[in-house]
């Protein structure tokens, strides 16, 4: 721990800069490879296995649904830092959320994990120059093994000595036993916060299928959908004939399964609707 910390602190002077109001939520990071991974964003610092996993050609484990940054902790990796880059100038009214899950990796995405005794992530706040690093000002805990994002905000109650000056942001996750994940997504330093994981639903619906090509089933991933409830997902070929319907829950924590022994080989549309929101992608059956 202490080794990481140092490090973190001789970082310090030399992250690059970002803008405030700040928000980050990792979607226009390009993966690729098998598993789908690609580089922690620009003035961001992981010290071992941070990375941001892709939406794209998922497996049952090892990706995050969608894109978001994530670490795997197991016997191999049992503690792990996140830097963020130094934010700023911020203002006295100025408030740090984030977006977090723990997943088992046994059935990832749709198994949460329950945190154990010894497993912990913490998080320490470089709150500008006057006041420095301040370590374990809170920590990330589960109340309950789920798969669901829960929302984490912080308010500094410094902040009026802060105002004007950067801050930065370091998370230290510890692992005691277990093979699991920590996902992040929707990090932002700002005034006013989105709140909740309703934040993935103010973008434009998406979603993914994968695998793809597929020579069997295929899944489908939901992000950035409001409507609750029932969702009616259409297959159509590539002339625009509907060849097949079906209708699930809308969810950003499971995906939606799709069977494809009624269809011939060849390339699909797939078309999600619920309520008025609307996404399509392709899926090559082979």
């Amino acid at each position: 721990m202490k080794k990481i910390i140092c490090m973190a602190s001789l970082l310090v002077s030399s992250f690059t800069y970002a803008q405030y109001p700040f928000s980050q939520n990792f979607d226009a990071i390009s993966t690729s490879g098998n598993p789908q991974t690609g580089p922690l964003p620009t003035g961001w610092v992981g010290s071992s296995g941070f990375k941001v996993y892709g939406m794209e050609n998922m497996v049952p484990h090892g990706y995050s649904v969608p894109n978001s940054c994530s670490v795997e902790m197991n016997s191999t990796n049992t503690q792990d830092t996140l830097i963020t880059p130094m934010i700023g100038p911020v203002t006295a009214n100025t408030k740090i959320g984030l977006e977090y899950r723990f997943v088992n990796k046994a059935g990832y995405p749709a198994n949460g994990y329950q945190l154990q005794a010894g497993d912990k992530v913490t998080i320490d706040a470089y709150l500008g120059s006057t006041i420095g690093w301040q370590n374990n000002i809170a920590s990330l805990t589960t109340s309950s093994a789920t798969a669901s994002y829960t929302t984490y905000t912080y308010s500094s109650s410094m902040a009026s000595f802060i105002a004007g000056q950067n801050i930065q942001i370091r998370l230290v996750v510890t692992r005691a036993s277990g093979d699991w994940y920590l996902d992040i997504d929707n990090f932002q330093v700002a005034d006013n916060l989105t709140s909740g994981i309703e934040q993935h639903n103010a973008a434009t619906p998406q979603i993914s299928v994968y695998p793809n090509p597929s020579n069997g089933n295929f899944s489908i991933a939901l992000k950035n959908y409001q409507a609750s409830g029932k969702a009616e997902v259409t297959i159509y070929d590539v002339i625009g004939k509907k060849v097949k319907t079906l209708s699930a829950e809308t969810t950003t924590n499971a995906p939606i399964n799709v069977n494809t022994s009624d269809l011939q080989r060849g390339l699909y549309f797939v078309e999600v609707r619920a309520g008025g929101e609307v996404a399509t992608s392709k899926i090559q059956i082979d």
